[in-house]
């Protein structure tokens, strides 16, 4: 189960979705910069973003999970998020991946009205934030 609440502190909305495919990614946003000085020497300076991690999840979901995920994207995109992902772990920040594409996966059966039937979407979400402990 992966759990996406918005605006945070402050919780209005909350959607579920199912856990994400196994090319889940995690980094971090440390930064290593080499300068050389007029006389030759070398320095490196190191930019500590501690705690603060980019994540990368995809998504394989239904048109009706994709609709509700696509306006609560459009409802909440530049607000803080509080997310518990499929490893019970909770983080704090934003999406960074703008615009957020929906790739159909899966051929549309015959609908049962009044839901479609069969139809599956891939979504790739990036974020930025800090894990809670």
């Amino acid at each position: 189960m992966f759990q996406l609440e918005a605006p945070h502190p402050h919780l209005q909305t909350t959607t579920v979705l199912p856990s994400p495919q196994f090319s889940d990614q995690e980094r971090l946003l440390d930064t290593v910069t080499r300068k050389t000085a007029v006389d030759g020497t070398r320095y490196t300076y190191v930019r500590r973003r501690p705690g603060r991690r980019k994540l990368r999840w995809t998504f394989l979901l239904t048109r009706i999970k994709a609709l509700e995920l696509e306006a609560f994207l459009r409802a909440y995109h530049a607000s803080p998020l509080r997310i518990t992902d499929h490893r019970d772990r909770v983080w704090l920040g934003y999406f960074t991946s703008n615009p957020v594409e929906f790739e159909g996966r899966g051929r549309a059966a015959p609908a049962i009205p009044p839901l479609t039937r069969g139809e599956l979407y891939a979504v790739e979400l990036e974020f930025e934030g800090v894990e809670q402990s």
